[in-house]
């Protein structure tokens, strides 16, 4: 079974597997100067984060300069409605001072000779009749959620992903 290290992704070590986690893709590759930015902005938020007053035991990571994943361990104190309202809020943030879409769902996302590629969920079946997606094109699936979820399910062919019923 591949693993997500094959493909040189390390999920945070110093969060178990159970902390729940939330991807959000952005509709354009960050530039290096805004990294910098982006890694300050999150690397702030996560060691903010509190529910109900409470610090939360979270961090974040940034992969393929696209992907922000937020992680929380929800043994120690768990994410409310309103600290989770307080995350897409400063997504939304981020969309705003960067310019860019990070909850855009119906954008998927597939690694092509080791960049991301991304299309409108409803374009599948066209890319896949022409052959420029197959069974074997790495899809990333956004909806796991949990570190072990996203692990094992994060990236996987569209024969093994739920993208696979959009195309016949």
């Amino acid at each position: 079974m591949e693993t997500l290290n094959q493909f040189k992704i390390e999920l945070p070590a110093v969060i178990s597997d159970a902390a729940r986690v939330w991807i959000y893709q952005s509709s354009r590759k960050f530039q290096k100067d805004e990294l910098e930015m982006l890694h300050l902005a999150c690397s702030k938020f996560t060691s903010d984060w509190q529910a109900h007053g409470t610090h939360l035991v979270a961090t974040y990571s940034v992969y393929f300069d696209r992907f922000i994943c937020f992680f929380v361990d929800e043994s120690h104190h768990g994410a409310s409605g309103c600290s989770i309202d307080g995350s897409v809020r400063f997504i939304q943030l981020l969309e705003k001072n960067y310019s860019i879409a990070l909850m855009d769902r119906m954008q998927v996302a597939w690694l092509k000779n080791g960049e991301v590629v991304t299309a409108h969920l409803h374009e599948l079946e066209n890319l896949y009749k022409s052959g420029e997606i197959s069974m074997n094109t790495r899809m990333f699936n956004n909806l796991v959620s949990t570190k072990g979820e996203m692990e094992k399910s994060w990236l996987l062919p569209l024969s093994e992903s739920w993208h696979r019923q959009m195309v016949s």
